[in-house]
């Protein structure tokens, strides 16, 4: 584990313990494959500012005596990276396809994500075993089922680290991930921004649990999405197209990231 981690797990168990716990067997009620998301990107003092408020009303997902686990993805696009050129267009109808690795469980699993033009975000995932290199032939029909994308078109661009401490309220119809130590990666580059947190609030359409909203309204906080994908992309490679995305990254600056 590196020393970011250390300092990251450090930073964040003291105000974490308050919190009665729930374990991947009873948080597994609450995975919402099918959701609205709302995003939010803050930096650590901010996060340290709400979690109080959230006492009452969450658990804390506890694995093994760990709350802050480790997370690893890999992310799969086109020769000409169509997949992130759908996100920087604002395409309607958009895909992600990564290798989602939890590091805590040792579980790794090939995930398809659709967001609708609606804006409902739907997940499916198989398991797999090792980091991919390609779309394994077993996993064709998956694939070809669920996107527009042939899986011999595919391939690994990207990879992406962080810390992620998971929340569900407590009727189940909320799940909420925040991200911190994100680091991305692409061949011998490498991208960290160690002030940055990304909250991320998945509820169920039609049922949305306002409590961690009021918390950070609170603070001037408004929902303010960031795909971890496209911004990894673009940060890793100035001489994409990302003339929508040129804001967003120079907001980031502040957590840690120059360019």
């Amino acid at each position: 584990m590196s020393q970011l981690a250390n300092i990251l797990i450090d930073d964040f168990t003291e105000s974490l313990l308050p919190f009665q716990t729930v374990g991947l067997a009873e948080i597994n009620d609450a995975r919402l494959m099918n959701r609205v998301d709302h995003k939010f990107v803050l930096n650590k003092n901010q996060l340290f500012k709400a979690i109080p408020d959230l006492y009452e009303n969450y658990f804390i997902l506890n694995i093994t005596g760990e709350y802050n686990q480790h997370y690893s993805s890999v992310y799969f696009d086109t020769y000409n990276l169509a997949m992130y050129y759908a996100h920087h267009n604002q395409r309607a109808n958009r895909y992600k396809i990564r290798q989602r690795t939890y590091d805590t469980t040792g579980d790794s699993f090939l995930e398809i994500k659709h967001k609708d033009n609606k804006g409902v975000t739907n997940k499916k995932r198989r398991e797999v075993s090792g980091e991919l290199t390609h779309i394994p032939y077993g996993f064709f029909n998956f694939v070809m089922s669920n996107t527009c994308y042939h899986p011999m078109a595919l391939q690994p661009v990207m990879k992406n680290e962080f810390y992620r401490f998971t929340l569900v309220n407590k009727t189940m119809t909320q799940r909420v991930t925040i991200d911190t130590g994100l680091t991305f990666f692409q061949n011998e580059s490498e991208i960290s921004l160690p002030e940055l947190v990304v909250a991320e609030i998945k509820s169920t359409r039609g049922n949305i649990d306002t409590t961690l909203f009021n918390s950070l309204h609170k603070q001037g906080l408004r929902s303010n999405g960031m795909s971890k994908y496209a911004i990894g992309m673009a940060m890793l490679n100035p001489s994409l197209k990302q003339n929508l995305f040129k804001r967003k990254i120079n907001y980031l600056k502040q957590f840690g990231y120059d360019a």
